[in-house]
């Protein structure tokens, strides 16, 4: 309540809207033309309201290369939003890449090393499994347990039998059959495989990404961001292992 007021006004009915005449609509209208030139619909409604009047047997070119462009341009702008969204997950993805290889740079020991990637490269990266595989004669031949350790020996030969001899450092695909005994969890339906290349007279690598949603990992994603990942994981590796004589 104001000092002038009564204290009455807050009990005052509020004013209602007036309702728009015709009248009151056409003159906003010309003085707003932008309202119904930038809506599409509205403008499509227009001409198709103008159409109706023309008759059967008239055909209006005006009008069918108006919708002609209407289409076109929406074409144009959904392939605008489609690489914007594709832009946009890239720069993520090379985010979470850049922080998964700072994070394994602070490792300063092999066995934290390992820890780092097991335990936070999946939060890092999306992912339901991880494993760092190591081709070496050691390898058993029993079946791993899925809750194993990251780190894995494989069998000499096994990364070139994963990748099918493609010569690409990394694949993106459908859970195979012959490497779901690698995962932690048997659920994961696609997969990723980085090859690891620790420099002449080693025995190669390979990482192998694992996830529950069939549509993260498949053939159609580019692949070079996990190539730069397993170039730095290569090269972080290989000073422990030059340490460790695990040469072929």
């Amino acid at each position: 309540m104001t000092p002038e007021g009564t204290g009455s006004e807050a009990l005052a009915p509020a004013p209602r809207d007036k309702k728009l005449n015709a009248s009151a609509v056409r003159r906003y209208l010309v003085e707003n033309p932008g309202i119904v030139l930038d809506d599409a619909e509205l403008g499509q409604q227009l001409v198709e309201a103008a159409n109706a009047n023309l008759g059967d047997n008239v055909y209006d070119m005006q009008g069918a290369v108006m919708h002609r462009m209407r289409r076109r341009l929406r074409a144009v702008e959904v392939e605008r939003e489609e690489i914007i969204d594709a832009a946009t997950e890239n720069m993520v993805s090379m985010n979470s890449i850049h922080d998964a290889v700072l994070t394994m740079l602070e490792a300063p020991t092999f066995s934290e090393f390992i820890d780092i990637v097991g335990a936070r490269f999946g939060k890092l990266l999306a992912v339901d499994s991880i494993r760092l595989c190591l081709e070496s004669e050691l390898a058993e031949e029993e079946t791993p347990k899925p809750e194993g350790n990251t780190l894995m020996a494989i069998h000499p030969g096994d990364v070139d039998r994963f990748f099918h001899g493609m010569s690409w450092g990394v694949t993106l695909r459908e859970a195979e059959p012959e490497t779901m005994h690698i995962h932690t969890d048997q659920r994961i339906t696609s997969e990723a495989l980085v090859r690891l290349d620790f420099g002449e007279g080693t025995r190669p690598g390979v990482l192998v990404f694992g996830a529950l949603d069939s549509d993260r990992f498949h053939d159609e994603q580019g692949g070079e961001l996990l190539v730069f990942l397993g170039g730095a994981i290569s090269r972080v590796m290989r000073r422990w292992l030059d340490g460790a004589g695990m040469a072929a």
